[in-house]
């Protein structure tokens, strides 16, 4: 057992006005040369504006249904987008989509999703100073690639999909890819200061800070955890840097360094930051805290208290530090630059006409046409990964057989999750479990906390005296050899060969499996689901997963026969 410190939040100060426009107007007054500049100026400032990204809305259905734990009908909404397009969007919409998936259990969708994430972030690549590059283009667009913390952690969940798929060495490599250096431009309350500093120093954003090692916890945790399990040198290494980070983690570490675990739950909970704008024409932006509730993570197996948690990753407070943020917002500085425009326009509009020069008049006039343009598209980007979380628990489980786990944050009553007959692993290759938890302020359904599956599948494998879900039956086992003897050995479908069984389902227009790489058709169709869910998907999620529970642990409404082969059986089964 062990109980770590509570992680402390920081919060982001009130924003604070730019410098006043009449301090821009006193400069022309003084430097009237400087009218000469104005379109070389104008030039510089309004290439950025046509290069730069505009804030697409949110994919609110999507956000809306991952929130409710409808992970389906999220994936539903984000599955053309994701696949179809290939935008400035595409790395937000895949990285959507794809922990979306990994939430449902789907890991052929996820990994599909989130590798497509992860060779574009690579392809990016990193700066001399091993800091992120700050703009990525690809096949000419550019393209969203979110701020550092959002990256860093995208490239933590392609390691958490490859540690549920057992794959501990491509999860080390996801890990250490997370572990990029940041930029430290020193102790700046927000990013107003910074704005005014880099207004009076054009290169500071550039050259003003020191490449600075990373401080993502989490990121070193993972890569240890994987290493070590994959045999790779260097995990002890790794954990003395997650302890110089946060000390409080000790006894975490030690868990982990002794190896005794066969168990690895990685949960996430809550809501993450949310990125808004702000300032002068909303051109800066910042991270609000949406979360809800915060506390430790309760872990009961077989009903005993087994271990209490503390975070061992804490969203909002690296969406609040400035090495975390790429300062994009402060970059472009619109608004700032508008305001310039049009006070500087105007003045040499004025001195132009009384000097009876067109040509300065002329160029005054300009430069307040640009600065209205500038002004009007002066909204910083605040586009960004919503299906983050703001806690991000890591707990070593020692099961040695299978057992029903308890999972509970403190100060949220309506939290608890309960997951039934938990497989572990092996000391040698211990099992990873991914569970993502939201923080609701209603009751949360009912599936959370049930105990027992209501139908039949390729986990739990066929009931006694069960037979398939189409037919009336409560088994959505995919159709195999062994499904088949299992419903014959109770007199159902005796005459059937597999052939015959696997044809039931062809004559519905069911495809059997969930692997995305083998069914085109379901990029194209984007209502595919699970048949229990009314869609056209035979599937057994990846066990204890979110979806899983979804599926078997509530009740659906009777299947509905397509064709007349399905629809005679079935009655005839029912009348039998």
């Amino acid at each position: 057992m062990h109980d770590r410190n509570r992680t402390t939040h920081h919060t982001v100060p009130p924003s604070r006005t730019g410098a006043k426009r009449n301090t821009v107007l006193n400069l022309f007054f003084r430097r009237r040369a400087a009218i000469s500049a104005i379109p070389t100026l104008a030039l510089a400032l309004l290439l950025p504006l046509l290069t730069a990204c505009a804030s697409a809305p949110p994919n609110v259905a999507a956000i809306s249904a991952y929130e409710q734990y409808d992970f389906a009908s999220a994936r539903e909404a984000l599955r053309g987008d994701a696949y179809l397009r290939n935008d400035e969007q595409t790395i937000l919409n895949r990285a959507r989509l794809g922990l979306a998936s990994l939430a449902d259990g789907d890991l052929d969708e996820a990994e599909r999703a989130l590798s497509y994430v992860f060779d574009l972030l690579s392809t990016a690549g990193l700066n001399e100073d091993r800091t992120t590059a700050a703009v990525l283009t690809h096949e000419g667009a550019r393209i969203w690639k979110g701020e550092p913390f959002e990256q860093a952690l995208m490239y933590h969940y392609v390691a958490t999909l490859y540690a549920v798929k057992g794959d501990w060495e491509n999860a080390r490599a996801a890990a250490a890819n997370s572990l990029f250096r940041l930029t430290d431009f020193g102790n700046y309350r927000d990013s107003v200061e910074l704005a005014r500093r880099a207004a009076r120093e054009p290169d500071f954003l550039e050259h003003g800070y020191t490449a600075v090692d990373s401080n993502f916890t989490l990121g070193f945790l993972m890569q240890a955890i994987a290493s070590d399990i994959a045999g790779t040198p260097g995990a002890d290494d790794l954990y003395e840097s997650a302890l110089t980070i946060d000390p409080g983690i000790q006894p975490l570490v030690d868990e982990l360094r002794a190896r005794e675990f066969d168990t690895l739950l990685i949960v996430d909970y809550g809501s993450g930051p949310e990125k808004i704008s702000f300032g002068p024409n909303d051109s800066l932006v910042r991270f609000v805290d949406r979360a809800r509730f915060r506390g430790l993570l309760d872990v009961e197996v077989e009903n005993e208290r087994y271990a209490t948690v503390d975070r061992g990753g804490d969203v909002n407070r690296m969406a609040a530090d400035h090495r975390w943020n790429n300062l994009e917002d402060v970059r472009r500085m619109k608004s700032a630059a508008g305001d310039f425009l049009v006070g500087g326009g105007a003045v040499t509009a004025v001195i132009g006409a009384n000097q009876r020069s067109a040509e300065a008049a002329l160029a005054g006039l300009g430069a307040m046409a640009l600065g209205a343009l500038l002004q009007s598209g002066a909204k910083a980007d605040t586009r960004h990964l919503e299906f983050l979380p703001h806690s991000i628990y890591l707990v070593p489980l020692q099961l040695g057989e299978p057992g029903t786990l308890r999972l509970s944050v403190q100060a949220d009553p309506y939290s608890a999750m309960v997951l039934p007959n938990i497989e572990p692993g092996t000391i040698d290759q211990p099992r990873a479990v991914y569970v993502r938890l939201h923080d609701q302020w209603r009751t949360p359904p009912s599936w959370l906390r049930a105990r027992v599956p209501r139908y039949g599948n390729d986990h739990t494998g066929v009931k006694p005296g069960d037979y398939p879900w189409i037919l009336g039956g409560s088994d959505v086992s995919t159709p195999s050899r062994a499904v088949l003897e299992a419903y014959q050995i109770y007199g159902h479908l005796e005459e059937f060969t597999l052939d015959d069984l696997k044809a039931l389902y062809e004559a519905e227009d069911i495809l059997i499996g969930s692997g995305a790489e083998d069914r085109p058709g379901r990029l194209r169709n984007p209502s595919y689901r699970h048949i229990l869910e009314g869609g056209r998907g035979l599937f057994t999620p990846e066990p204890a997963s979110m979806g899983y529970k979804r599926l078997m642990f509530q009740a659906h409404p009777p299947y509905e026969p397509r064709s007349e082969k399905v629809r005679e059986l079935a009655e005839r089964m029912q009348q039998d």
